[in-house]
């Protein structure tokens, strides 16, 4: 019995070799980045003028009219839906839903559902198995405070603009009361007249990774995290994949591989990406299908449900049998167990602390210039070789323990 189960772990290790083989010949020659869009000159001195007379001290000096209850108003909706990713996801696509210039919000959506896979996959079938319920608990952590810090600082932009587009005049000298860098008000300003979904989209981006660097990826408890040899070993095997499920005649997924997370260039880069991809017009109406047919609830099988099971019931103590034959499960082989968010967390992150501005110059911020082309890759067969490397690592764990 040991012999077999010896067989069936080696077969599975050929892969990892040969997919970090793969990744070193890539590197070797790395593709040229082909850019599709880039900021005219007439924008870029426009947003540069903006901030050079920008009067933003951080106070508000006087409220006119309703500006003091709109504040209030923001503030309380943003709370309510800050509860959890689930709330925060479904208010992402319910704002695209109702002004779909503000691409950022389905690019939000879809980013999130993948936030909510990962931190459901440590209480799943493999991670479970491999990661210790304090190591788990760490990386779970830095998720959610990541993604909550995110919203707490651009729900309040987008509901801002969703005010000014009723009213009909700006109201973005507000943004001062939301803790909102300085950078932003000028982009805000300009879409607001010029409805440039680009380069809105493009500066949330930026502003949403510059958020983030000093509260968690700078954080002397957060960076523990990135540091340690689980999230290491995560990056090493490619099993930090974003990917949109895509509706068709046969569901696909499209996605890139993140790595380099402590990096703030290489994780604004990689949110342009992102954005190319799912607005391609080879993705873009497919992602929203998705979307508008499949309720998230952080589970994987909101898109995969022929493979994995929100059933507890799937999930046995011991992993006794390799279900994985390449590219689908074995004949009569259960799914993995991938649970609902709700089900399998209870903390979630709440601060409202006053945030420091991250924009402190007067130029244009680095990498606000253009989108990058990005072709629409299918990964589904990528992903299928995580599930390898992640039954193997399973099965070699229980061999030799």
């Amino acid at each position: 019995m040991k012999n077999h189960r010896l067989n069936r772990t080696l077969s599975k290790a050929f892969l990892i070799p040969s997919a970090l083989t793969a990744r070193f010949f890539k590197r070797l020659k790395p593709a040229a980045e082909e850019c599709f869009w880039k900021m005219s000159s007439e924008d870029k001195n426009w947003l540069s003028f903006r901030l050079k007379v920008l009067d933003f001290d951080g106070k508000i000096p006087v409220y006119i009219g309703d500006e003091k209850r709109i504040i209030e108003d923001i503030l309380q909706q943003t709370s309510e839906k800050n509860q959890n990713n689930i709330t925060r996801t479904e208010a992402y696509y319910r704002y695209f839903n109702a002004h779909q210039e503000v691409h950022w919000a389905f690019l939000a959506h879809m980013v999130s559902r993948n936030a909510g896979y990962h931190m459901t996959d440590l209480q799943g079938e493999f991670l479970k198995r491999l990661l210790t319920g304090a190591q788990r608990e760490k990386i779970y952590w830095t998720l959610e405070t990541a993604n909550s810090l995110i919203f707490q600082d651009v729900y309040p932009q987008l509901l801002l603009y969703e005010e000014s587009k009723r009213l009909g005049r700006s109201l973005f000298h507000l943004l001062k009361g939301f803790d909102v860098s300085s950078f932003m008000k000028g982009v805000w300003e300009h879409f607001f007249w010029k409805k440039d979904s680009r380069i809105l989209t493009m500066a949330l981006i930026i502003n949403e990774q510059n958020v983030i660097e000093k509260e968690v990826v700078q954080n002397d408890i957060h960076k523990e995290v990135f540091q340690s040899l689980p999230f290491q070993l995560q990056n090493l095997f490619q099993l930090t994949k974003i990917f949109f499920p895509v509706a068709g005649e046969k569901l696909k997924l499209a996605g890139i591989s993140v790595t380099a997370f402590h990096d703030l260039s290489k994780r604004i880069k990689i949110g342009k990406r992102l954005y190319s991809l799912l607005f391609h017009e080879r993705i873009f109406s497919g992602a929203l299908q998705f979307a508008d047919r499949q309720m998230h609830t952080g589970s994987r099988a909101d898109y995969w449900g022929h493979v994995f099971s929100s059933d507890a019931a799937v999930y046995l103590p011991h992993y006794k049998k390799e279900r994985i034959r390449f590219f689908s499960l074995k004949r009569k082989a259960s799914g993995f167990y991938s649970p609902e968010l709700l089900s399998c967390w209870n903390i979630f992150y709440s601060n409202a602390s006053k945030k420091e501005d991250w924009f402190s110059g007067t130029a244009l911020p680095p990498l606000f210039d253009g989108i990058p082309h990005e072709k629409p890759l299918f990964i589904d067969r990528a992903y299928w070789i995580d599930l390898h490397h992640l039954e193997g690592a399973v099965l070699a764990k229980q061999l030799f323990t």
